[in-house]
């Protein structure tokens, strides 16, 4: 068996899942002061009858990354930088850097060394107990990074250090500095996290490991997540799209929406997979390297507040509490869909009183209603369409993106979440679009965490003419056994990396993908002298078959 358990905005939903389907379900509020009460007490309900012994894996979609982003709580992190010649990222990063002298050329070569005493004289400052640093090149060799990293411990002894080079293993210094920083920031937050949950499910007489999504859509085992908290960002959206993956996956072009009580999460599909962020994540306004799913938010449920304003109906994007047809002080969009008869729960009596609340002189609640319905649809189309717009104004970087274009042109709405019945069916009509609803769509994000595969990447760079080889993310910088070194080479030794990686983390390799591969000749007094190889390999992202691994749902 597999739990899955997904934290979402306003209800934190689990379900168990075997060979057959689903077993069982449970969904109960989110307990945003304690997310783990809430976490225990839809765990209690969902195994209630099962054995937790049986359980092979526990996986958890949580918000608590995100939340200490959103929220402003993260911890302050001594950035130290080793950026060489060139841009100065001051103000285009979080926090103030301290600059270091040394410098890696982009063909890892080391070109000035780092100076342990700037790092000495830094020490003697307070503020040290999170660290990041990052240097320009040090994905072609880390060697500076590591030194950094050594002198830190010696003179400040701190809690954590974040290497650029450790979080990703491709070029963007600018991208590997935030996501450092970012990363180092949240560490604590999410170690007492993980310290907690890991508690709690033992308590429970759960032996099973535990994971955590990934913004990509994969997870990561928790002991490996403490050291790179950051992959947890916006999990709650990943797991909506591994859920329709798992319940509906489109054929061709789609979009598909997580409508929740707090938010909808909007991703695009085209031939059965969603569309990835070309270079990363963004973070408090920030880019950075973390891959994940290409998706936006538009604060739009079932739980949005709902007034008027200058006499037009205007929805969220806060919540204000749950419905009042469940007990809540505001009108909101789910009391409009029981009044529209889209919804069951509650007191009808009072949703009715939310809609009068908001009619105009001689109006009917139901009209009321379905202009609320109207207007939050109206939203979810208008961020749909300036998705479209964003993507089609992509650089084409590839010959597919050519041929086929860049704008997608989604045939069909996919609705999932505890909204979507309601609302889906509205948007897709607005877009002159087909309505899929699948079954088991109210706790698609925690079938998605449920069915997660368990994912790790490298990124492997051979220079054959140095005679040298790098794997950022090991810290690696080794050389090559041949100088006379294919692309086909250079991937089996990505493969065997990534497999000694997977091994230590506990981490099953089932199908392994090529993500990016580039090689370039290097050419002096007119001959060959060699070439540039780079490979970046990861186990493939997607849901297993209940219950085994591998396979599909």
């Amino acid at each position: 068996m597999l739990l899955g358990i997904d934290v979402g905005g306003t209800f934190t939903d689990a379900v168990v899942v075997g060979e057959d389907g689903i077993l069982a379900q449970a969904k109960v509020p989110t307990t945003h002061g304690n997310l783990l009460a809430g976490i225990l007490a839809v765990m209690d309900e969902a195994l209630a009858g099962l054995e937790p012994g049986a359980l092979r894996r526990v996986a958890l979609s949580t918000t608590i990354v995100t939340n200490t982003v959103v929220e402003g709580k993260t911890d302050p992190v001594a950035l130290f930088l080793l950026p060489g010649p060139g841009l100065d990222l001051a103000g285009l990063i979080p926090g103030a850097p301290q600059r270091l002298t040394g410098y890696i050329d982009h063909r890892g070569r080391e070109t000035a060394a780092p100076l342990e005493e700037e790092v000495r004289e830094a020490c003697r400052s307070s503020g040290l107990e999170l660290c990041a640093v990052a240097g320009k090149f040090a994905v072609r060799n880390p060697k500076h990074e590591l030194a950094v990293a050594g002198w830190l411990r010696k003179y400040a002894s701190p809690e954590h250090i974040t290497l650029g080079s450790a979080v990703s293993g491709g070029l963007n210094f600018w991208r590997r500095v935030n996501s450092a920083y970012y990363n180092a920031a949240v560490w604590r937050t999410f170690g007492r996290f993980a310290a907690a949950a890991e508690d709690a499910v033992r308590r429970r007489g759960i032996v099973a490991p535990l994971y955590i999504l990934k913004a990509d859509g994969g997870t990561i085992p928790l002991p490996a997540a403490r050291e790179l908290p950051l992959e947890a960002v916006f999990t709650g959206p990943a797991a909506s799209v591994l859920g329709v993956m798992a319940l509906a996956a489109p054929a061709g072009e789609a979009v598909s929406l997580d409508i929740g009580g707090t938010t909808t999460d909007i991703a695009l599909w085209r031939d059965g997979a969603p569309l990835f962020a070309e270079r990363g994540a963004k973070v408090s306004g920030y880019p950075t390297a973390v891959r994940s799913f290409w998706l936006h938010s538009v604060g739009v449920g079932g739980d949005s507040h709902v007034r008027r304003e200058a006499g037009e109906i205007a929805v969220g994007p806060e919540r204000r509490g749950p419905a009042m047809a469940a007990g809540g002080p505001e009108p909101t969009v789910a009391d409009a869909m029981i009044v529209a008869g889209l919804a069951d729960f509650g007191d009808a009596g009072k949703a009715a009183a939310a809609m009068g609340r908001l009619a105009a002189p001689g109006q009917e609640s139901r009209a009321v209603a379905g202009e609320v319905l109207a207007a939050a649809a109206e939203k979810i189309c208008q961020a749909i369409a300036a998705m479209i717009e964003e993507r089609a104004a992509e650089p084409v970087y590839r010959v597919e993106d050519i041929l086929h274009g860049v704008r997608p042109q989604p045939k069909a709405v996919i609705g999932v979440g505890g909204a979507a019945a309601g609302l889906a069916p509205i948007v897709a009509r607005k877009l002159g679009l087909d309505s899929i609803i699948p079954e088991g769509a109210t706790v698609a994000n925690a079938i998605g965490a449920a069915l997660a595969r368990p994912t790790l990447e490298i990124t492997l760079r051979a220079d054959t003419e140095q005679g040298y080889y790098t794997v950022a993310e090991l810290g690696l910088h080794g050389r090559l056994p041949e100088r006379r070194l294919s692309l086909a080479d250079a991937e089996r030794i990505a493969a065997r990396h990534l497999a000694d990686r997977a091994a230590k983390a506990g981490i099953p390799v089932t199908d392994l993908e090529t993500v990016a591969a580039e090689e370039f000749n290097v050419v002096r007094g007119f001959s060959t002298t060699g070439k540039i190889i780079t490979c970046r390999l990861q186990i493939k992202p997607g849901v297993t078959a209940a219950g085994r691994e591998g396979g599909d749902w």
